[in-house]
């Protein structure tokens, strides 16, 4: 089992560092504490009450799983050593912030898409099956986006469809886009011909489009948006924040240098940030 796990870290291309802390603290003899962990909902998944080590490990294990997954719908295996990247990430990003290996509760609750094989990292670009959710989109609060009567003729609740999202870094270039969203067709049609979806989704600042306005004509950005029709608005800038900066709080973004010319514009321009919603019809991809 260890030999498994080790293998599969090492094909993912996982930190060297990480891949010798699996070596000298997983168990020979690993039992898990939990019998498939994402059989639970959220909240009250037992996940949230482990300590940092027990999830981790838990969900190192969970590979094993995951990978029979793969295997068992004939996908090949570069899919599946890809789309586990977002683990390595938010591994790596645990150790940076807090001196140690790990994985957060709310970690946990992200990474069951990827572990009930709902996500995969497809070319520049992450693709979701889904079915579209009202909730999912308006959400509430500070981040609350209505969608019209309209949109909701539509797109039905429970419409099956590929939401799309963007990784840190992601190559937006048009070429790259393109590439990406005809491999996503090919391999939701080829492994999922049941989930016959009718459109592509997305729920970003990116998208907002006030935003556009402060971004040079050839930006990758707006290169970006101009696939989608939007469908819903907010103008809370709290995630363009987050993702531009990595915080919403003013005082602290207020004090760094602007090292990007995006945050720069972005600092200068805060009243054009925001967050929308936005779909592209299918046969239009």
């Amino acid at each position: 089992m260890k030999h498994l796990i080790i293998e599969i870290l090492t094909k993912a291309q996982f930190s060297k560092g990480f891949i010798e802390y699996i070596k000298t603290n997983f168990p020979e003899d690993y039992t898990p504490l939990i019998d498939q962990p994402y059989q639970y909902e959220f909240p009250g998944n037992p996940l949230e009450d482990m300590s940092i080590k027990e999830r981790l490990l838990l969900l190192v294990y969970e590979l094993i799983h995951l990978k029979a997954f793969f295997d068992r719908k004939n996908i090949p295996n570069h899919f599946f050593y890809d789309s586990i990247h977002d683990l390595s990430f938010r591994i790596e990003r645990y150790n940076t912030t807090y001196g140690e290996y790990g994985l957060s509760a709310r970690d946990a609750l992200w990474l069951r898409f990827m572990y009930k094989g709902e996500m995969f990292d497809l070319g520049s670009l992450r693709f979701q099956k889904f079915h579209f959710s009202y909730t999912e989109i308006e959400r509430q609060e500070y981040d609350y986006m209505p969608l019209s009567d309209e949109m909701k003729k539509r797109f039905p609740e429970g419409e099956p469809i590929i939401n799309v999202h963007i990784m840190k870094d992601a190559d937006l270039s048009p070429a790259k886009l393109d590439e990406s969203f005809e491999l996503a067709d090919k391999f939701f049609t080829t492994y999922f011909p049941e989930h016959k979806y009718t459109a592509f989704t997305c729920r970003t600042w990116m998208l907002y489009p006030p935003t556009q306005e402060i971004l040079p004509p050839d930006s990758n950005i707006i290169a970006f948006a101009n696939r989608f029709e939007i469908i819903a608005t907010n103008k809370n800038s709290k995630q363009a924040l987050d993702r531009i900066y990595e915080t919403s709080n003013m005082e602290e973004i207020e004090k760094m240098e602007k090292i990007s010319s995006l945050a720069e514009v972005a600092f200068k321009n805060l009243d054009k940030l925001g967050v929308a919603a936005g779909v592209i019809d299918r046969e239009k991809t």
